[in-house]
């Protein structure tokens, strides 16, 4: 099952845009959330597999901050293990 990356989807009413550029601000970063331009960033150039899995990190990091869980969205070790487990869930769905 591949996972569409969407361009924009909702949360409690805000709009987050994401965008798939072949480069991401942050250099050597294969993706970017930004709380205050509300925007998901996934590197182009990345393999389908990967770019899933970095748009669900980003994501994660998306859901945590939009919960005010902000201390949970800069533990990298959590979102990075949450988003591959998600990431696995989704792709193994019958």
């Amino acid at each position: 099952m591949e996972l569409k990356i969407p361009k924009n989807f909702q949360i409690f009413g805000k709009t987050i845009k994401v965008t798939q550029p072949y480069k991401v601000d942050k250099e050597d970063s294969r993706g970017e959330w930004s709380y205050n331009k509300a925007t998901i960033k996934v590197k182009r150039s990345l393999p389908i597999d990967e770019k899933e899995s970095v748009f669900l990190h980003e994501l994660t990091h998306c859901l945590l901050d939009m919960l005010e869980y902000n201390e949970l969205s800069h533990n990298e070790q959590l979102v990075e293990t949450f988003s591959r487990a998600l990431h696995q869930a989704i792709k193994t769905m019958k």
